[in-house]
């Protein structure tokens, strides 16, 4: 409650309500109440105020009859506007005797009272605030604003002057409503006295009024990020290989050119250049290149004494010359006696025969493993035997399996491939696939003389792993086989 000045006091609340058992408290059940105003504290920006209402009150007092009389007049015109529907030409307010500038003199309790303003109200929605708007002119609709309205302050306005009410709404039509006894007190109105007791019509239902949605946060604009200055990088250090120098690719360029795989080729400079060279540095990168080629090409270690020597192939491939020329070196210039064993030779032996003629060499010819392991059991120990066996095809399976079975009986110590230098590299690759399963150990290479493309079997011997033995050219039978060399090869490779 706040005092005014020394005859009204002002009282501030959300709703009438909430204020009546105050002022009833304070000033008695015969204050009165001369003006109100609407307004709103606290939000932020100037949303979300509540809105409040702010009455004036004097307390009761004595006041002249007429002045009672006048007032009851007006109260009863206003009254009948309101139950009537008079909005059209609202009349002239009759002059009232005022007691001050700003509030009108008001009668006695015992006259009349502020619940003679209203009736009982039609609905809930023109309970209180249709009381407040009987003594107060509607507010003229503020100005539009170009920005954001600032909160409104704590300041407390003056008091307005009271204005005869102007209707703000349609009338509805009247309805039945219970005869009550005329209140005696001022907040009889709001259902205190015996009015309560009384049966009132069931209010119409208010739609629910939505609740203010709080407008989203206005955050700041997030201030832009420093540009991002990327630190200077630093070329990362190259481990892999580096560029082949020109006389290493064109090393691997002959090597492609006769006949060796051109993956392995470049392998093989590759690692001349960064295995090689930093331990040779002042070696021609091309002697570099045969260097690392011939220590990848394998080498079947040579016999040093008496044991079976055997030599398988495809017809043509060169073995029977080279069991003679093995058989001859051995004979002339070797330290233990030699022995050839043909085994099914499509001429009983004539060719090996008219070979070794010139040598003295002892040769049987037998028609089975089994004959032939009866011959060599005593001279295993005591001599070289050497096998010449009939031609078979990689893709026959009876003479693979026919000559497998020879094989294990005689039981030879050393087994050798005979490939022919001119041979492709697929032929190559099927020929020791096929003849893999009879234990061969090693590669002789024939007809050497007849091409340069000795890459083929360097490369066959490397990639299936299958020693290099001993390397065939030419008719003679002396002087025409020699032990296979990684160097003379890789040479002739890289010429």
């Amino acid at each position: 409650m706040t005092p005014q000045h020394q005859e009204t006091y002002t009282y501030r609340g959300r709703s009438l309500e909430e204020l009546v058992p105050r002022i009833r408290s304070e000033l008695g059940d015969d204050a009165v109440i001369v003006a109100r105003r609407e307004t709103s504290s606290g939000g932020v920006g100037g949303f979300f105020a509540r809105r409040e209402i702010e009455i004036e009150v004097r307390p009761g007092g004595e006041t002249s009859p007429e002045v009672a009389r006048a007032f009851a007049h007006q109260l009863a015109q206003a009254h009948e506007r309101q139950q009537g529907g008079l909005l059209d030409d609202p009349p002239v307010p009759p002059a009232r005797p005022a007691t001050g500038p700003q509030v009108d003199a008001l009668p006695s309790s015992a006259d009349v009272t502020v619940d003679d303003l209203f009736p009982s109200p039609a609905s809930q929605s023109h309970g209180l605030a249709a009381l407040f708007n009987a003594g107060v002119a509607e507010p003229p609709p503020p100005p539009p604003a170009e920005r954001r309205p600032e909160p409104a302050a704590e300041a407390e306005p003056e008091p307005e002057p009271w204005h005869e009410p102007e209707p703000a709404f349609e009338p509805e039509a009247p309805a039945a409503e219970p005869v009550a006894e005329q209140p005696t007190g001022v907040f009889d109105y709001l259902g205190v006295g015996d009015v309560a007791a009384e049966a009132e019509p069931e209010p119409e239902p208010e739609a629910a009024t939505p609740e203010p949605v709080a407008a989203e946060p206005v955050t700041p604009a997030p201030e832009p990020a420093p540009a991002f200055v990327p630190e200077p990088t630093v070329a990362p250090v190259q481990h892999g290989p580096r560029p082949l120098p020109e006389p290493a690719r064109a090393a691997v360029e002959q090597m492609v050119g006769r006949g060796l795989r051109r993956g392995l080729a470049e392998a093989v400079a590759e690692e001349a250049m960064s295995g090689l060279a930093p331990l040779l540095p002042d070696a021609d990168p091309k002697d570099l290149v045969v260097a690392a080629l011939a220590r990848r090409i394998p080498v079947h270690p040579l016999r040093p004494g008496p044991g079976v020597v055997g030599f398988v192939g495809s017809g043509g491939a060169g073995k029977t010359r080279c069991v003679a020329r093995l058989a001859a070196a051995h004979a002339r210039h070797g330290a233990v006696p030699v022995t050839v064993l043909s085994l099914r030779s499509p001429d009983a032996g004539a060719e090996l025969l008219r070979l070794l003629a010139p040598y003295d060499v002892t040769l049987h010819t037998v028609e089975s493993g089994a004959e032939g392991a009866g011959l060599i059991a005593g001279l295993r120990g005591q001599g070289l035997v050497i096998v010449d066996t009939p031609g078979v095809s990689p893709r026959s399976a009876a003479e693979l399996r026919a000559l497998g079975d020879e094989l294990r009986a005689l039981a030879p110590d050393e087994l050798h491939l005979t490939v022919s230098a001119t041979i492709g590299p697929d032929a190559a690759r099927e020929l020791v696939g096929g003849v893999r399963e009879l234990g061969v150990g090693a590669v002789a290479v024939t007809h050497t003389d007849e091409t340069e493309m000795l890459g083929t079997v360097i490369g066959l011997a490397v990639d299936c792993n299958l020693p290099l033995s001993y390397l065939a050219r030419g008719q003679a039978v002396e002087a025409g086989l020699r032990p296979a060399s990684p160097a003379e090869l890789a040479a002739d490779l890289v010429p």
